[in-house]
């Protein structure tokens, strides 16, 4: 990765006017400056990072949060109210569906407009054509106006368009949610090749795992401001857990409140009480998680294990306020190193109904997990419970993010995330 300043972003704030009514518009140029009848909105407040050549940056957000402003004013289609903004080398975005296409024009003739908008010459969008109708892959339609095309063709076009003409940096906000899936998985694999040739990748996206898999860091704005920017994993780990903790309460039960209970003796006494890592927790604290616990076959603890292998996750469930009775939801996450959810279950999708007793009652809820022919490196579950309200929607009583981690070792060679149980036959013709 270079050292080289690709994008930089310096005390950016971005200021519109709200008028409540169309004459004070008119009252507004009247007063030249006497009188004020909009209200000030601040969509952006503030905002400065850099990013290097061929980083490939993440940004998340609840919507209305300035992830769309921030790319508008980082392409120059907006201007900011205050701060400099300084890009190198040609933007490619994908931003709005349709964005940058006369809807008249046919495909073919929206790539040339494109390619002039972004200072090609006409000769070298035609050199591209071929490889962008071949990544696009909408066939005849490429010579009918897009007005005809579905939003699924709209984006194939204009993904393949920014692409395959060289950028140097590439912004895509939330284009390829309404492409196919594979269509994305091409778009991902673009995004790798892209990478490795030094371009620079904006990628907001509400798909965790993408950003996760994709981005090495990650921005997280919030009402306008910029809360963190870190390693991808990190900020979407913080920015989910404010998500949840928005919308259902931050757990009110710490790790520190089983210590007043006497440890088992073994695995065997069938209540775990200890909770080794705790990177934060998610819920209203209605059920608690107070220990949980990862075993071999032989209900051993299993720190290291051999991948494939069956491993026991076991968790015990303290009531804290549920009537005697009550029906809760037991599951986990199971996630890589770098916060990948690689698989996740629960007792209804398993189904298992699993009963709260009183109030300080404690549930032990056993997970039996065939492990799947992975990489070696370092794993964690996320253990859960949950519950449904009256409305029949599911709440979140405890998460603990991380619980366990483990590391898995391999006897065969992985190149891949994992290997497949597979088998192979041969025959050999004559």
């Amino acid at each position: 990765m270079s050292s080289e300043t690709s994008i930089s972003v310096f005390n950016v704030s971005k200021c519109y006017h709200v008028y409540e009514r169309p004459r004070d518009r008119l009252l507004q140029m009247l007063a030249r400056g006497h009188k004020q009848f909009f209200k000030e909105f601040w969509a952006l407040k503030d905002i400065s990072f850099e990013i290097k050549k061929g980083e490939v940056i993440g940004i998340v957000g609840r919507n209305g949060s300035g992830k769309s402003t921030l790319l508008q004013l980082i392409c120059g289609t907006l201007n900011q109210s205050a701060g400099e903004v300084s890009t190198v080398g040609r933007v490619a975005a994908l931003l709005e569906l349709g964005s940058g296409f006369n809807p008249e024009f046919t495909g073919r003739e929206n790539v040339f407009l494109n390619g002039a908008i972004l200072g090609l010459t006409r000769q070298e969008i035609a050199s591209k054509m071929d490889r962008i109708l071949a990544f696009a892959e909408i066939g005849d339609f490429i010579d009918q106006p897009v007005k005809t095309y579905s939003s699924g063709m709209y984006v194939r076009l204009a993904f393949a368009i920014q692409a395959n003409i060289d950028p140097d940096i590439l912004i895509v906000d939330e284009a390829l949610a309404v492409g196919d899936a594979y269509f994305t998985h091409r778009c991902m694999l673009r995004f790798e090749q892209l990478r490795e040739r030094g371009t620079t990748i904006l990628f907001v996206s509400h798909d965790a795992n993408a950003v996760r898999s994709l981005c090495e860091k990650c921005i997280w704005l919030e009402n306008g401001q910029m809360v963190a920017f870190d390693t991808a994993s990190k900020v979407v780990d913080r920015y989910l857990a404010a998500l949840f903790g928005y919308e259902q309460g931050e757990a009110q039960t710490p790790a520190a409140q089983v210590e007043d209970q006497p440890a088992p003796t073994s695995p065997a006494a069938g209540i775990e009480r200890e909770i080794p890592n705790i990177d934060r927790r998610i819920g209203d604290g209605i059920c608690s998680i107070i220990g949980v616990g990862l075993y071999d076959e032989e209900m051993r603890p299993a720190q290291t294990v051999i991948h494939g292998s069956r491993v026991v996750l076991r968790f015990s469930i303290r009531n804290e306020s549920m009537e005697a009775g009550e029906k809760i939801i037991a599951g986990y996450i199971f996630r890589t190193q770098k916060g990948i959810e690689l698989a996740s279950t629960n007792s209804d999708v398993e189904k298992t109904t699993v009963n709260v007793g009183g109030v300080g009652s404690i549930t032990t809820v056993t997970f039996t997990v065939d492990l799947p022919l992975l990489h070696p490196g370092s794993y964690a579950f996320s253990p859960a419970v949950a519950y449904r309200s009256e409305l029949g929607d599911i709440k979140m009583a405890d998460r603990v993010e991380n619980a366990i981690v483990f590391m898995v070792s391999s006897e065969r060679q992985v190149h891949a995330m994992m290997n497949l149980p597979t088998t192979v036959s041969a025959m050999c013709g004559e």
